[in-house]
């Protein structure tokens, strides 16, 4: 018991001295295991809803897709590009997860209804190895502890090492990923629909070469989900 309630003062100082911080605003939270402040909780996730069609209107004519859906509209909510941040080069893998819980629950059930598998748009394994983790894949983890769907990393690979997407326009994106893909295994896709998963939509250029690199190799129904639209 003495062991327990030293434990229990321990973690009260370090959280008073050294608190846990909005991943939004950099504000501390009250309760450790929050992975916002109250405020930006209210404004990120209470006040969004997800969308359905700004992705579907931006890859029409470029390739055929199912369902589409994102979350959080960048122009409009403050706050995204330091949760992007946050998620990406400040490791906080829970909020990855916690925002695509929230989505997948404001989605209902109906949205996933009839989808066979969630496919992370992977990195390329240097990448991955400077980053230690794929942000996509969190998300993808986030949607399957709602919707209990099979994820499947295996079947789709990242065979180039790309730059980044960062202050490229649309063609220039295009062009630096329309090549970076590559299905590894036709028959787990075979006659599937099936779930991308990314962390932005910004031109749709990776979602494009993505879904483009699946159907030409084999016959399938894609769907998209991401957290942001940009």
């Amino acid at each position: 018991m003495k062991e327990i309630i030293a434990i229990m003062l321990i973690h009260n100082i370090l959280n008073l001295f050294f608190p846990k911080i909005c991943g939004a605003c950099s504000r501390p939270v009250i309760n450790p295991k929050d992975e916002l402040c109250l405020k930006c909780e209210i404004h990120l996730i209470y006040e969004s809803h997800p969308n359905t069609r700004k992705i579907q209107k931006a890859l029409r004519g470029r390739v055929k897709v199912e369902k589409v859906a994102f979350f959080i509209d960048f122009t409009k909510k403050e706050g995204i590009q330091q949760i992007l941040h946050s998620i990406k080069y400040q490791n906080q893998k829970k909020l990855a997860l916690f925002l695509a819980e929230q989505l997948a629950i404001k989605l209902g059930d109906g949205f996933f209804q009839g989808i066979n598998s969630i496919i992370p748009v992977p990195l390329h394994p240097k990448r991955l190895k400077i980053r230690g983790f794929n942000q996509s894949n969190l998300i993808a983890k986030g949607l399957q502890n709602i919707r209990s769907i099979p994820i499947d990393s295996n079947s789709l690979q990242r065979v180039e090492f790309t730059e980044s997407q960062t202050n490229k326009n649309r063609l220039e994106r295009w062009d630096n990923v329309n090549t970076a893909f590559e299905v590894i295994n036709n028959e787990a896709l075979k006659g599937k629909h099936i779930l991308l998963v990314d962390d932005v939509f910004t031109t749709g250029a990776t979602l494009e070469a993505c879904i483009k690199t699946i159907q030409n190799k084999v016959d399938c129904k894609c769907s998209v989900i991401t957290l942001v639209k940009a």
